[in-house]
């Protein structure tokens, strides 16, 4: 078998899920001045001629761009009413891509079974750099079509501490999975309510460097207290582990500046195999997270060493009996939340001067609860993307951190249908999501 070459940067990363079921994105930037549409085109496919690994290509169709999946056989990613299906499913065969620009904004809208804020915010960095080259802002040297040369971004908040002080990192073997029961989600589970959070930044990282932590854990530490008291799910449980033989293997992040571990799916079947069956369920779990669009590792991990590992008997092991509300069965893969941080996303001196903010959306269908964070004008966003109707958990999220964080605020951005996603309709969703 041919093995490709892996495409990533050792910048960047993917969030890698449990499920199959897509992710959306949504990456925006509002610049100083108007957006030239003429330049931005250009730059989106000059910027698509670099990144090859998303595998796709431009086209642009009523002042929007969309990119449709060339490497493989009857795409189709739209039909003719211009709706848009599956999106970032095995029927697209990866990555779905289009820009949509209005005044000053430029909003990129991903569809994939993965997902890394800062891997996008990448891209539209390389997008960026070449946008102001044309238009004679910049002189910065740009990369060579089919470089795959990710321009990676910045982020500061783990650095924000003074020289020698711990940093916190997240010890992946204390990193709990909390499962959120089952009668919470609606029967249309595809419907996701989108909340905001907004954070004052500075007592937050005051508060971040007090208990020797950075900020993503102290916003899993507030996350967890508002699940455990949310829902009744007795102490914190835990469905599974990785094997400690894996974690130098893959170096898992949380596509910030933490570590997490990786979840296992484990359920009640599971618990019935033997050794040798669990070995080959985690090999077969190995040899799909192993291609190379989607792996979710350092690329100096090679997938040499990762198939060495495969070879041996890892038993999926369980830290913690899992719990039962009202004697129900737990019997399919265990639901969790994510959370997604880039910091604050710098483009570089020369092109900072020129953007005003990012800032970011997700839905999720795996995840009940998905948080995009970002750092913007001295607060820290976290959008939520939650798989169900209900705001409760992310107004009890929004309680716990505005007891300890003075000048937290909570906004309500209603309901939205992902795999219902018109783009006759963006301009109107634009306006409803984004101040």
């Amino acid at each position: 078998m041919k093995i490709r070459s892996i495409p990533f940067s050792d910048e960047l990363f993917y969030w890698l899920r449990i499920g199959k079921q897509p992710t959306v994105v949504e990456v925006q930037c509002t610049l100083a001045k108007r957006v030239v549409p003429r330049a931005l085109k250009a730059a989106l496919g000059d910027a698509l001629r670099v990144h090859t690994n998303f595998r796709i290509r431009p086209v642009i169709v009523r002042g929007m761009f969309q990119a449709a999946v060339c490497d493989v056989k009857n795409p189709p990613l739209f039909k003719e009413d211009g709706r848009v299906r599956h999106m970032g499913t095995a029927e697209t065969k990866g990555l779905m891509l289009y820009a949509t620009y209005s005044e000053k904004m430029i909003t990129l809208h991903f569809f994939h079974g993965l997902s890394d804020f800062r891997g996008f915010c990448a891209f539209l960095n390389t997008i960026l750099k070449f946008y102001f080259h044309k238009l004679g802002k910049t002189e910065i040297e740009l990369p060579e079509p089919d470089s795959r040369d990710a321009i990676p971004c910045f982020e500061n908040i783990i650095e924000a501490g003074a020289p020698g002080e711990p940093l916190g990192m997240f010890d992946p073997k204390e990193h709990d999975i909390f499962h959120i029961p089952e009668e919470n989600f609606g029967k249309k589970t595809t419907m996701q309510h989108i909340c905001e959070i907004d954070v004052p930044l500075d007592p937050l990282l005051a508060l971040s460097r007090g208990n020797e932590s950075s900020v993503v854990p102290t916003i899993q530490a507030f996350m967890g207290r508002a699940i455990r008291k949310t829902y009744e799910v007795g102490e914190k449980i835990i469905v599974g582990y990785t094997p400690v033989d894996l974690r130098p293997i893959f170096h898992f992040e949380n596509s910030g500046n933490s570590s997490s571990n990786f979840p296992i799916p484990y359920t009640e079947k599971m618990d019935r195999y033997d050794l040798n069956e669990r070995s080959m369920y985690l090999r077969s779990i190995l040899d799909i997270q192993s291609q190379p669009e989607n792996l979710y590792v350092k690329v100096k991990y090679a997938r040499d060493a990762i198939m060495a590992v495969a070879q041996k008997h890892l038993p999926i092991g369980i830290r913690t009996r899992m719990i039962t509300n009202g004697g129900r069965k737990i019997d399919r893969e265990i639901y969790t939340y994510g959370i997604s941080y880039a910091g604050k996303v710098r483009f570089g001196d020369e092109i900072d001067p020129y953007v005003a903010s990012v800032t970011a959306c997700a839905g999720s269908y795996s995840y009940p609860l998905w948080i995009v964070a970002c750092e913007t004008g001295g607060i820290l966003r976290m959008v939520l993307t939650q798989a169900y109707e209900s705001d409760t958990l992310a107004r009890n999220i929004c309680r716990e951190i505005a007891d300890q964080i003075p000048g937290t605020s909570f906004i309500d951005w209603g309901h939205h249908y992902f795999d219902e996603f018109y783009l006759k309709d963006i301009r109107r969703l634009r306006r409803r999501f984004w101040r």
